[in-house]
């Protein structure tokens, strides 16, 4: 009887390593379709990013100069000269005046060329005044100005 328990044993070294390989192998397999699945859903939104990170580096904007009619007057405005020395034209969608937003109904400021935009807001005199322009791509351009 003793001889006999002495010759039984489990499974093989050699099966049971092959197993294991065989196992492993699996489990990186079904781990790189999922990882490249996962990528290639992902691959149009980064893409899609990056592509608007581009677009943005193409539009430069630069405020020019500011001008403010006499504010004793009923249409009283604040104008703006803005320059598009940028590759893209550039589509002004919101300005920023300190910390308000005006109303301002989208502009197209194209390449080359300059805009002057007219507000219907004055900003008083003598006093550091910040102004911002966003544009449709997400670019902000600011300044500090004082009439």
């Amino acid at each position: 009887m003793m001889s006999m328990r002495q010759g039984r044993r489990g499974v093989s070294e050699v099966v049971a390593t092959l197993a294991l390989v065989a196992i492993t192998l699996a489990a990186m397999a079904i781990y790189v379709q999922a990882f490249n699945t996962y990528f290639a859903g992902e691959t149009g939104l980064l893409t899609g990013i990056f592509r608007m990170g581009a677009e943005q580096n193409y539009e430069r904007l630069s405020i020019i100069y500011l001008f403010q009619n006499d504010t004793q007057l009923e249409d009283a405005r604040l104008y703006i000269s803005v320059y598009n020395y940028g590759a893209r034209s550039a589509t002004i969608v919101k300005v920023v005046i300190d910390t308000s937003t005006l109303e301002y109904t989208p502009s197209m400021v194209r390449t080359g060329e300059m805009a002057v935009l007219k507000l219907n807001q004055t900003v008083s005199l003598n006093t550091v005044h910040v102004i911002s322009i966003i544009t449709e791509r997400n670019n902000v351009v600011s300044t500090q100005f004082r009439l």
